[in-house]
Parts: structure tokens; C-alpha cells; sequence
């Protein structure tokens, strides 16, 4: 009997090794919302036997700190050009390994050069999607008279005064660098002159701003909540596409431009699926797709090369070379950030 029960007991622990063995892998992808097309991920999933899990954050500062001060282990994280650079400084990002990525090839050569401003030698980088900012508005809440100037200056037109129903991002560097373009400045002058006009510019605008968000304003501008928020362009056309009410600016000053990035972290737990996970997403197909999902500028010329265009023509989504001449991409700073982020805080704290 008991040589029985241990030949049972042997089969259950083997059963058991089996069956940890087979266990489904988890991949942890650190993204903004929205801004994957949920089709992919499940073709990802099925493709590969696994769980594609995507935790969200809704500005660079809090991905960072996340990053920073948790014990939970990410694969992949998709920050923006200067926040590459701060993950790579502080040493959480694995090198790239290209041979791993067969699909690299197909990113558009002139992006890939514009990534190096933030990521010297493409070493860390994968570029995912590049736009821009500007002013999402309720065409029923806010009258032409007022849309007409097409400037970051309507954020304080007296339309608006006791209102509340206006909106910014929660991001010092896209608001302060709103104000500073509408003086003309650079996103990134962190000079006494130009940090000053900045805060002129602040303060008469927070005096119609309900909040600092970078989530609520999706559905606030459709629903009335919100007559007119600072926006990303895709998010912005994304409401667009289910609201017919709503419109969106490029302010005639100028804006930020920014790119973002896939990296993989040196804390991942699963580096050759987070590897196939980012190869997947450059196959020229599957890079189409994305783009048609989260409606954002692509960097994958092959993928360019599949897409309507309607989509590539749409000015909002690719703007004109004469209108990205007047935009700045956010770049690293080191310490002398913290200027523009003090201000955001003094202003958004009044």
C-alpha cells in the first residue's frame, strides 16, 4: 500500500511540474490608453500562447515614478523622447538587441535620425507613434468668433470666464510649453525671460481651467462637460471619429512634437517575448493597423505605404512641413527641468 501511494504521490508532483511548465507567460507592456489596437493584442496572445497585460499611466512623470519606486516588474514601457533618455541615464533600460528585431527595417530612416536627439545611436529605442498637440472643442459649446484666431491665446478668452469648462493636460511640459510657444519661445527654454512670460501666460489662462487631465477630456468634450481641452492629436480624432461635434486646432503658433518609444526594461521578466512582442508590432501589416486604431503618425514607412490616403493626407495626423517647422520636440533637460516643473505645480496648485 504504501509503495502505492508514493508511485501517487511521484505522478502528482510530475503532473504538477508539468503542468508549472506549461504555465502561460505574462508580458507586462507599460502604456498610455488607448493607444494600442486591441486586435493585435489578442492575435499577439494567440500567436504565442500567452497574456498580454497593458497597466496604463496618463503622463511620462508618473511612468517614472512607477518605474522608479515599484517592485512589480514591467517588460515593456512606452515612453517619449525625453523620458528615454531619463530611464536610460538611470540605467533601467536594456540595449537593443537588432538581430532580434527582423522587422527593423522597415522604420523610416529619417525618424530613426530624429530618435537619436533623445536616444544617441537608436541603442534603447523602438519609435511607435509621433504627433502633435493642440485644442480639442465642442463645435455646440464653442462659437466660431471665438475658434477663429485658431491661437493657444482662446485658452483665455473671456467666453470661457466662470465657466469651467476648460482643460489641460497633466503634463508641465506640454502646458508650460503651450505658454512658451504662444510668447515665442521654445518648448525647451528654461531661461528667467522666458519662464516669466510663461507664467504671465498661466495665470490668465488658469482662470479657465477646470482641471489638469490627460484622460477625463476624451469623453468631457463629447458629453459637454468640457467645451475645449489642450489634446494629442490622435486622441483628439479618435473622439472625432464617434462625435461629428467635435473639431480640433493646431494653434497657428506652433506646438510641441514629440515621439514615442518601445523599450525594454532590465528588470523584464520575459525579454525574448517582450523582443517577438515589439517585432510583431513593426510588421508592416500589423504597423497599418495600429495606426488606422489609435489614428497617430506611424514611423514605419512600410506601414505608411498600406495606408489610405485619406489618413496619411489628413492634415491633423500629418501636418504640413511648413506647420512642423514651428514645433519643438520636447527634449531632456537634467536638472533644469525642474524650473518648468515648479511652475506647472505653482500654477496648477493656485
Amino acid at each position: 500500500m504504501r509503495s502505492i501511494m508514493l508511485a501517487v504521490l511521484i505522478c502528482a508532483a510530475l503532473l504538477g511540474l508539468a503542468a508549472c511548465g506549461s504555465k502561460e507567460k505574462v508580458l507586462y507592456v507599460f502604456n498610455w490608453s488607448d493607444y494600442i489596437d486591441p486586435a493585435l493584442v489578442k492575435q499577439f496572445e494567440q500567436q504565442h500562447n500567452c497574456k498580454v497585460k497593458i497597466p496604463t499611466y496618463d503622463s511620462n512623470e508618473s511612468m517614472f515614478a512607477k518605474i522608479e519606486s515599484t517592485r512589480e516588474s514591467f517588460d515593456i514601457a512606452v515612453p517619449s523622447g525625453d523620458h528615454v533618455t531619463l530611464l536610460a541615464q538611470k540605467g533601467y533600460l536594456e540595449p537593443l538587441d537588432l538581430k532580434k528585431l527582423s522587422h527593423w527595417g522597415n522604420l523610416d530612416p529619417k525618424l530613426l535620425e530624429k530618435a537619436r536627439s533623445f536616444d544617441p545611436g537608436n541603442q534603447y529605442a523602438v519609435p511607435y507613434f509621433w504627433g502633435v498637440t493642440g485644442l480639442l472643442y465642442n463645435k455646440k459649446n464653442v462659437p466660431a468668433e471665438v475658434l477663429k484666431s485658431g491661437s493657444w491665446s482662446m485658452l483665455a478668452d473671456k467666453y470661457f470666464n466662470g465657466k469651467q469648462k476648460v482643460s489641460m493636460l497633466e503634463d508641465a511640459r506640454e502646458v508650460v510649453g503651450a505658454a512658451l510657444i504662444s510668447k515665442g519661445f521654445g518648448v525647451n527654454d528654461t531661461s528667467e525671460q522666458a519662464l516669466a512670460a510663461a507664467a504671465q501666460v498661466l495665470k490668465a489662462w488658469d482662470q479657465n481651467i477646470t482641471q489638469y487631465d490627460s484622460e477625463a477630456y476624451k469623453n468631457e468634450v463629447a458629453d459637454g462637460t468640457t467645451w475645449l481641452a489642450q489634446a494629442y492629436n490622435g486622441d483628439a480624432l479618435q473622439q472625432m471619429e464617434l462625435n461629428k461635434d467635435l473639431g480640433f486646432i493646431l494653434p497657428v503658433e506652433g506646438s510641441s512634437l514629440w515621439m514615442d518609444s518601445m523599450v525594454i526594461l532590465k528588470s523584464s521578466q520575459n525579454k525574448e517575448l517582450a523582443y517577438a512582442f515589439i517585432d510583431f508590432l513593426l510588421e508592416a501589416e500589423n504597423a497599418r493597423a495600429n495606426a488606422d486604431y489609435v489614428m497617430y503618425a506611424t514611423p514605419n514607412a512600410e506601414a505608411g505605404k498600406l495606408l489610405d490616403p485619406a489618413f496619411t493626407g489628413n492634415t491633423l495626423i500629418y501636418p504640413p512641413a511648413e506647420y512642423v517647422d514651428k514645433c519643438y520636440m520636447i527634449e531632456f533637460l537634467g536638472d533644469k527641468v525642474k524650473a518648468i516643473n515648479d511652475l506647472f505645480e505653482k500654477i496648477r496648485m493656485n
